[in-house]
């Protein structure tokens, strides 16, 4: 446990001598038209969930319908970053008191050619703000995925998962959702899953990730 501990103080100390407050000023910025959607939405008195993260998550359109038992809303952004979502996780997740949330960070963080090393400090931010504020509250890690336009860093994707499958395990308020395995075909990305820009999905690859989501809701009676 006390290099657990160890490696978890690297990491933050790697991730956020990565980002100074220029970048800050910068990712605000860059997202707030976007996040002022969110001023809208109102928090439910019956549990709530929600689902939030990048473009695969704002493009979720059937997200509210994953469960008839609980509330769902979607707090997605596209383009966004685990530290976007740190910047605004108070607009994203906070105020609404949510008792699970679902995450997707990470794909546009390799994209910017960021570390593993980095993307986990901020991933491991996020979890601690929640937790924080939210000590009950379950977080699902929704694991980022392969596409063909970004194939190129399957690698990288595959070291990120399973380095949060292992701090799931270790974690008994984290899940892992391993969407990644199911888009894959004999060791390589299934195409025709995703729309023309190869890199967001249709509706057939939000089928497969339906069947792992669904299952990782907690319902009333399992609270």
């Amino acid at each position: 446990m006390k290099s657990y501990l160890f490696l978890l103080s690297a990491l933050f100390i790697t991730g956020f001598s990565a980002l100074n407050a220029q970048d800050y000023k910068s990712v605000a910025a860059k997202f707030e038209s976007e996040v002022a959607r969110f001023e809208s939405l109102q928090s439910a008195d019956e549990p709530l969930v929600i689902f939030t993260g990048s473009s695969s998550v704002r493009l979720y359109k059937k997200v509210a319908d994953l469960s008839d038992e609980v509330t769902i809303l979607n707090t997605g952004f596209g383009g966004s970053t685990a530290f976007g979502l740190l910047t605004y996780l108070n607009e994203t997740v906070l105020r609404f008191k949510p008792k699970q949330v679902f995450i997707y960070e990470g794909d546009n963080d390799i994209a910017a050619g960021r570390t593993n090393a980095t993307i986990i400090a901020h991933l491991n931010s996020v979890f601690q703000r929640i937790w924080e504020a939210l000590p009950e509250t379950q977080i699902v890690f929704i694991a980022a995925k392969p596409s063909p336009l970004r194939w190129d860093k399957h690698e990288q994707y595959e070291a990120l998962n399973a380095a949060l499958s292992r701090m799931a395990e270790r974690d008994r308020r984290l899940v892992y959702a391993d969407v990644y395995t199911p888009m894959l075909r004999n060791g390589r990305v299934i195409e025709d899953i995703f729309i023309e820009d190869r890199l967001h999905m249709n509706e057939a690859g939000y089928a497969l990730w339906d069947e792992v989501m669904k299952p990782l809701i907690l319902q009333p009676d399992r609270r």
